[in-house]
């Protein structure tokens, strides 16, 4: 019964902890990244930890008085970690139809992705064996809460700071064609903040005009996804691409960049950058100017087409 009762303690704890470190802090915007893929990912990949860190618990040797919480707590940290690290290899392996010596490493795919699997995974061990088989003093339960709160809310924090990510605008701007539509086509992810249409409209025709960009123009495209100190870039196009074109993602600042027949100006000419891209295909029809690719710190985006005439 005292077996039953550990089982269920532990994979009770885990599952909670874990369901708390992915879903919660994804809906609190506390979450690595940005995107649901990998919470999702993160969460179905660890399915199976409560029943394991359970299992473990229920045959802990230690006799109750003397089970020692550093001892538990370690035990269950490598639990964690050894079964999300060796589970996502599994199934990148499954995914990629081969199995590789190489898989064993890092995942190429984005180090993110390990990060948010680790944590998610030596918590809860961690968590459940103190609380499975240990005494469960104050201290111990403070020690639990304490370390929960600090996988909740130092991860982001610091991926952010890790990766330079920033809360990144995408301002697409066009010359306004009469019958096109006023309203600009927005994309935005869960964790940025909400975009405010006529604000960041406003900001932008602000920006050109302060610039000295003159010229009768309209906002087609907002985009906007990560995390962190905001920046803008304003995006100008005169006429279509006719080769591919990589501009360079501000760093915590505003940047315009201007089409002209010789090339891009970049406004003003120092502002810092990171060496994330937006790039800007050539068109496929002449009702357009090209197309853009948006990416994240997590090398996620998205491909506008950009119109000539939006509706």
């Amino acid at each position: 019964m005292a077996r039953l009762l550990r089982f269920a303690i532990a994979a009770a704890s885990s599952a909670a902890t874990l369901l708390l470190l992915t879903l919660g802090a994804y809906k609190l915007h506390l979450w690595m990244g940005d995107h649901l893929s990998i919470c999702d990912g993160t969460l179905r990949t660890l399915a199976f930890l409560p029943v394991v860190v359970g299992l473990v618990a229920s045959i802990w040797p230690l006799p109750r008085l003397s089970r020692s919480p550093f001892a538990a707590g370690v035990t269950g940290a490598i639990i964690g970690f050894a079964y999300g690290y060796c589970v996502t290899r599994v199934e990148l392996a499954m995914f990629l139809g081969h199995w590789r010596w190489r898989y064993l490493g890092p995942i190429s795919m984005g180090w993110e992705i390990d990060l948010a699997v680790s944590v998610c995974s030596v918590v809860p061990g961690t968590c459940a064996m103190v609380l499975a088989v240990t005494t469960r003093s104050r201290s111990v339960i403070a020690t639990v809460v304490t370390l929960v709160l600090t996988a909740l809310l130092v991860p982001a924090p610091a991926f952010d700071l890790i990766t330079h990510n920033q809360e990144l605008t995408v301002a697409v701007v066009i010359p306004y064609t009469a019958g096109g539509g006023n309203e600009p086509r927005v994309s935005s992810y869960v964790r940025s903040t909400p975009v405010d249409v006529g604000s960041v409209t406003k900001h932008v025709q602000d920006l050109l005009q302060d610039e000295g960009v003159r010229g009768n123009y309209r906002v087609s495209i907002l985009w906007r996804a990560g995390h962190g100190k905001q920046a803008l870039a304003v995006i100008v196009f005169n006429q279509p691409v006719v080769s591919r074109v990589e501009l360079q993602q501000p760093r915590g600042s505003d940047l315009i960049y201007l089409q002209q027949p010789d090339g891009w100006k970049k406004i003003p000419p120092r502002c810092p950058t990171l060496n994330r891209l937006l790039s800007v295909d050539p068109p496929l029809s002449e009702d357009e100017f090209g197309f853009l690719h948006t990416s994240d710190v997590g090398g996620f985006g998205t491909i506008f087409p950009i119109s000539k005439t939006p509706d």
